[in-house]
C-alpha cells in the first residue's frame, strides 16, 4: 500500500483510514469504516432494506471520495 510516498504492507483498513486522516486525506475514520462495512453488506445480503441503506451510504461515499481525490491531487502538485 502506498500512502504519501510511504509503502506499507500488512496495514488494516482502520489503520489505513487513520493514517489517511493523519495525512489530512480524509476527515472521519469511522465514516470510511462505514463505507467499507456497507460494501461488505452488498456482497452478502439481498434484503431490500439493506440495499436502500447501502444506496444512501453510497451517495455519501461519492462526496467523500471526490474530496479524497481532490486532497490526493493537491498533495501531488
Amino acid at each position: 500500500m502506498n500512502l504519501g510516498g510511504v509503502y506499507m504492507e500488512g496495514v488494516s483498513r482502520r489503520q489505513l483510514f487513520r493514517l489517511s486522516a493523519e495525512h489530512r486525506l480524509v476527515n472521519d475514520v469511522d465514516r470510511w469504516m462505514e463505507y467499507h462495512d456497507a460494501r461488505n453488506e452488498t456482497a452478502h445480503t439481498y434484503d431490500e432494506n439493506t440495499a436502500e441503506d447501502v444506496f444512501e451510504t453510497a451517495q455519501k461515499f461519492l462526496i467523500d471520495a471526490q474530496k479524497l481525490l481532490q486532497a490526493i491531487e493537491a498533495n501531488n502538485d
